[in-house]
């Protein structure tokens, strides 16, 4: 009796948290006080493809919206009459809620500028889809009160990947994107027209009107962009820069007629078990010892992985060009990279797996979803396991070439972990002159890991959430590795950008 009390006690208890915390599944605002404002998070969900009327049945008694303005009218490339006003709504758990919203207020929307912070009365304006885009109608500049000016703007770091996968969650939001890489007509293409970029992970789209003052500044390799996210008609997200200063070239003048070095990129570091899942979230950290453009000279990078389900079985036949699961290509076709400095080759432009930071202003040549496509010219299957995590032997190896068969000789490789069937009947992966390989030994040819004295290795099976960074030395005028061999040296759960670029004994190029 005692317990069947005790029971009846706790279905009460239930019963009474789910009637007091009840939540409407459409827009999934718990019930309680209301509250006269409403996140854009919020307010947004209130659309489900019809137009809506703003009444406070509609927005749970709310009449207002507060946040910062990200629009500037000044540079003449916005849709006109359009006030775009971002919010953050505090949801706990790291959620970012940060969300934006057009408001046509006619001509009134360009006396407003990035950093004021506005309330906006929005009852009895209609919430509706206008040539693609989200916006609230039907309201005047009255209904808008500036509370304060020069508040600092959130800018959210935006990918190819990221922004296929969530368009609603960027639309009318600040922006910025590292690494576009265009295809212009250099000294004669200019913004002005929707340009089509790359910047690593995919193809978007800028959106530069004839209306703009910056119309006529010529495009060119390669720039970052800031802007407002915004829908064409199709419901295409496209990014448009604000004013001049939101369009930043970050070209790289590359003299084509200077000759690759032996080893013109080396490899400096590689994430092969971030937290989560490894599925599109492993990449390769590398280094020029030269200035280089990728357009000029196309470059590649392989993996491979020789766990024990990986195939083709046996001995790699055609070396790196193997493909299936045992090596997976990368083409490096678009970007510049200065002499000394880091770049990216992977999945995801996260540091850490999912729900880590995003690196995308890391200079990242190749993003991409290798567990959901095949390597690049069909070399490798998409795999969930870029990099070997199980034991067996992992490698890494770069070419400046997209060319590769057996015999080709890399740029610079590395090996790492424990063995597999890595060479025998005359095939292998082949490998460089660098720190730790040697394609002579004496009179003896040894072109491939694991033949003659190759046997060496920068670690054993990387730990679960370390980045390896490797350190070494690469004397750039004797074209030769000097001091101490590159070693696996974990970062156990990275967090930003320097704890992985900024020790002080990372890769260096000296001369």
């Amino acid at each position: 009796m005692k317990n069947l009390k005790n029971y009846i006690a706790l279905i009460a208890v239930f019963i009474a948290l789910f009637t007091a915390c009840k939540r409407d599944t459409n827009i999934n605002i718990v019930e309680g006080t209301a509250s006269s404002f409403i996140a854009n998070l919020d307010l947004r969900r209130v659309y489900t493809g019809n137009e809506v009327l703003l009444t406070k049945a509609a927005t749970r008694e709310a009449v207002y919206i507060k946040g910062q303005v990200i629009s500037d009218h000044s540079g003449g490339n916005l849709p006109q009459g359009l006030l775009f006003v971002q919010n953050a709504k505090n949801l706990g758990g790291g959620v970012d809620s940060l969300r934006g919203i057009a408001i046509n207020i006619g001509v009134a929307a360009a006396n407003y500028i990035p950093g004021d912070s506005v309330h906006v009365n929005i009852e009895g304006g209609t919430l509706k889809r206008v040539n693609g885009i989200l916006q609230i109608t039907g309201l005047t500049e009255a209904k808008v009160e500036r509370k304060a000016t020069g508040v600092n703007l959130r800018v959210t770091q935006v990918s190819t990947s990221n922004l296929k996968l969530s368009p609603e969650r960027y639309e009318s939001c600040l922006a910025i994107i590292y690494n576009c890489n265009f295809e212009p007509n250099i000294g004669v293409e200019t913004l002005e027209g929707i340009k089509t970029f790359n910047e690593g992970s995919g193809d978007l789209q800028m959106n530069v009107s004839s209306n703009a003052s910056f119309k006529n500044e010529f495009l060119p390799y390669s720039a970052i962009i800031k802007g407002l996210i915004i829908p064409n008609s199709t419901g295409l997200q496209q990014i448009y820069p604000r004013v001049k200063s939101d369009f930043t070239p970050t070209s790289l003048t590359v003299d084509a007629s200077i000759p690759l070095g032996p080893n013109p990129v080396i490899i400096t570091g590689f994430f092969a078990d971030p937290s989560s899942t490894d599925a599109n979230n492993e990449y390769i950290q590398l280094m020029a010892t030269q200035d280089l453009d990728f357009r000029q000279k196309n470059f590649s990078v392989f993996t491979t992985n020789n766990a024990g389900a990986s195939t083709p079985t046996g001995f790699p036949t055609k070396g790196w060009a193997t493909g299936d699961l045992r090596t997976y290509k990368f083409n490096i076709t678009r970007g510049t990279v200065a002499k000394g400095t880091f770049f990216y080759v992977g999945g995801n432009k996260l540091i850490n797996g999912n729900g880590s930071t995003d690196i995308s202003n890391a200079n990242w040549v190749v993003s991409k979803q290798y567990s959901n496509i095949d390597g690049d010219d069909g070399i490798g299957t998409k795999t969930t396991n870029l990099l070997a995590n199980t034991g067996n032997a992992g490698g890494i190896a770069v070419f400046a070439t997209t060319t590769v068969n057996l015999n080709t000789v890399p740029s610079d490789v590395v090996f790492f972990a424990g063995g597999g069937s890595l060479f025998g009947s005359g095939v292998g992966y082949a490998i460089c002159d660098n720190d730790r390989y040697k394609r002579n030994n004496g009179a003896t040819f040894q072109p491939f890991y694991m033949q003659g004295t190759n046997t060496t290795k920068v670690g054993a099976n990387p730990g679960v959430n370390s980045f390896s960074y490797l350190g070494g030395v690469y004397d750039a005028t004797t074209k030769k590795w000097v001091g101490s061999l590159r070693v696996d040296k974990p970062v156990l759960t990275p967090k930003t950008l320097a704890d992985i670029e900024g020790k002080s004994d990372v890769t260096k190029v000296i001369n």
